[in-house]
């Protein structure tokens, strides 16, 4: 049986991908034990990304497309980590572009 955390989580892991979100393949341990899973949405020059690593650790960053998917979060146009419906609640409401001011 699903605790309700869980069903919250899939209901917004749901609205990701009915939002353009990808899931990439299951990144696994040397033993095939699952270790997180990753969630992109490339759009224009900037790339979306949320990786699941279990219900209280979730990341997520928004990076431009030439930083790359590994970029440090430091350098991210925008980026959060946490519980998962707090994290998955804070990338639904992104708007399409951030308006960044650079110095």
């Amino acid at each position: 049986m699903t605790s309700s955390a869980e069903d919250q989580s899939s209901i917004r892991l749901r609205k990701l991908v009915a939002r353009g979100f990808r899931l990439m393949p299951p990144v696994r341990d040397a033993d095939g034990e699952l270790m997180a899973l990753i969630y992109v949405r490339p759009h224009g020059d900037i790339v979306d990304v949320v990786e699941l690593r279990g219900e209280d650790d979730v990341r997520a960053a928004r990076v431009s497309q030439e930083q790359g998917l590994t970029a440090n979060p430091a350098t991210a146009e925008w980026h959060t980590a946490g519980a998962a419906c707090e994290v998955l609640d804070q990338v639904l409401a992104l708007p399409e572009r951030l308006i960044v001011a650079r110095a």
